[in-house]
């Protein structure tokens, strides 16, 4: 069997199956030397420490949403709905594979907590979800209105993650992005308690 090259993409890469899989504090340098075919010292060559690591692969993480997923909510060419449902569609494929999965549910925030780089971090990744779901509403809706529906998405999807993981069904999330592409077709501002509300 060839010997894999190991470059920084690949232990970015072997780093976040990991962190998701044992999360961040039960995840060594060691378990992912070896998950790179390295030595733990030749590790320390591409990043000084664990704490470098994590924070170049939620950027990463954060980069790639960026270009493959929040990007369909700045498209002029599609209608709100389908830049929404896009985005959905793109996020979706990323949250629910099994080894990569979403780092920044669970295994950021466990990590947040704890280091106040890794929460600055992670916030701006929230921050990006949450202004890409808001510039989708605000074709239909007031800014107030739109701010208040894109809130509480982002936290409705993280809540369903979390549900689809404890209970090992992604009915959870599936359902709750329909929810979300159903309150985009509620247009009348004069249902704005219901919208909110339900």
């Amino acid at each position: 069997m060839p010997k894999q090259k190991v470059d920084e993409q690949l232990i970015i890469i072997e780093s976040l199956k990991l962190f998701r899989k044992q999360s961040y504090y039960h995840t060594s340098m060691a378990d992912i030397a070896a998950a790179c075919g390295l030595q733990k010292g030749s590790l320390y060559h591409y990043f000084p420490s664990k704490e470098d690591l994590m924070k170049k692969v939620i950027r990463t993480v954060h980069e790639y949403f960026k270009s493959k997923v929040f990007s369909y909510a700045y498209d002029k060419s599609l209608s709100p709905n389908e830049r929404l449902e896009k985005l959905f569609e793109a996020a979706q494929e990323i949250f629910l594979n099994e080894e990569t999965g979403s780092l920044m549910g669970n295994v950021g925030v466990e990590s947040a907590l704890m280091v106040p780089e890794f929460a600055e971090l992670v916030r701006h990744f929230f921050t990006d979800f949450f202004h890409a779901i808001k510039t989708i509403y605000l074709d239909k809706y007031p800014e107030d209105i739109a701010d208040e529906l894109a809130e509480r998405s982002v936290a409705e999807i993280e809540g369903s993650l979390m549900f689809s993981r404890v209970f090992n069904d992604h009915s959870y999330l599936k359902n709750t992005t329909k929810r979300i592409l159903n309150r985009l077709e509620k247009n009348n501002v004069n249902k704005r308690v219901e919208m909110i509300n339900g």
